[in-house]
């Protein structure tokens, strides 16, 4: 069953429907915020979409990496959940739905 969560990231509130958890959607807010904080301060730019996007490519590699060690869903070797990538899927749909509405 769906449910509406509200995380707050660099400011702003998110309300976003998902059916994976509060606690889960809380979690990655909370990671998302703390690694674009990171970028900013490693940044020229305070452009929030520069830093969105170097946090999104920063987090992208991390998956990556995780790939190639086999610690991901889908992968040889996997330690991860198999719902892993089921899970990131409906959470990207569910930002896509939200950055449609502004």
């Amino acid at each position: 069953m769906s449910e509406s969560v509200e995380v707050r990231i660099q400011g702003h509130v998110f309300r976003l429907k998902t059916d994976v958890g509060r606690e889960y959607v809380h979690d990655l807010a909370v990671f998302v915020d703390e690694t674009m904080k990171k970028m900013h301060r490693y940044s020229a730019s305070s452009s929030v979409d520069r830093v969105a996007i170097m946090a999104a490519l920063g987090i992208a590699d991390t998956l990556f990496q995780l790939q190639k060690e086999g610690r991901v869903a889908g992968s040889e070797g996997s330690d991860l959940d198999a719902g892993f990538v089921e899970r990131v899927q409906r959470l990207i749909v569910a930002a896509d739905r939200l950055l449609e509405e502004e």
